[in-house]
């Protein structure tokens, strides 16, 4: 988990990647190894909030950055779309690419760790290559911020199943209660096209980061937790998009 890369210096504010998100390059700063890297003007990402896409140009680096509980834990997960990129995870806004410990190297397994403070750094970095590189990053954790994202459907346990539309890849969100201890089912009826279900205690639930997963649209499982439970269902269909029914169920 451990390598470099250089950063494009450049000077500035935020600017809007190609696919829309807010990003800020990393700013070019002296030290001992010659090139350290400034991300405290990173943009800001929010705990368990849906992935941050970007776009890098050829060696460019992109500084983000979120606030951190001491004592909680967190995992960066950075997605990589096309291209090459390593991520840094730093609680000092400066670091040296070269000596850096907290990396992922290509971005492939994701960073998690035990806070230490109140602001974490990251910096996710083209490796060379000659079209750039595209990605997601989003930051998760069990210890905060499990509240419901806009446009989550409430369900309620036991009730009659609730009818969803899906255009297509899109993923739709749903919460529910439940207690630890008691077991449930999650049922997810496809009616036209195809879909995907999977569930967790992060409100962000998705193809990417679950706890549960069924491909026949059935997840039974036991609360470990007494609180909100989240459901994602994801249109595999393509252009024609998906229809389903979601219900969740407890003896």
């Amino acid at each position: 988990m451990f390598l470099f890369r250089l950063a494009f210096i450049v000077i500035g504010s935020l600017f809007l990647a190609a696919c829309g998100d807010v990003v800020a390059p990393v700013v070019f700063v002296p030290c001992p190894s010659g090139e350290c890297w400034d991300l405290s003007a990173g943009a800001e990402i929010v705990v368990n909030d849906v992935p941050s896409a970007a776009d890098l140009s050829p060696n460019g680096a992109h500084a983000w950055r979120f606030s951190s509980v001491p004592g909680h834990r967190y995992l960066v997960l950075t997605r990589i779309l096309a291209g090459s990129a390593d991520t840094y995870v730093a609680f000092s806004p400066v670091i040296d690419p070269f000596t850096h410990a907290m990396v992922d190297v290509r971005s492939g397994s994701g960073l998690s760790f035990t806070a230490t403070g109140v602001v974490a750094y990251v910096a996710v970095a083209d490796r060379g290559n000659a079209a750039g590189t595209e990605y997601t990053v989003r930051v998760v954790s069990y210890d905060e911020h499990l509240s419901p994202l806009p446009g989550t459907t409430p369900l309620r346990v036991n009730d009659v199943p609730v009818p969803r539309g899906l255009a297509a890849h899109e993923v739709a969100s749903f919460v529910f209660d439940a207690v630890r201890g008691v077991d449930y089912t999650i049922r997810v009826s496809t009616t036209r096209g195809a879909t995907g279900t999977f569930a967790s205690l992060i409100p962000s639930v998705d193809d990417d980061f679950f706890d549960v997963a069924d491909p026949s649209g059935t997840i039974a499982f036991r609360a470990t937790e007494t609180g909100r439970y989240y459901v994602a269902v994801i249109d595999r269909a393509g252009a024609t998009g998906s229809e389903v029914t979601v219900q969740v169920t407890s003896p």
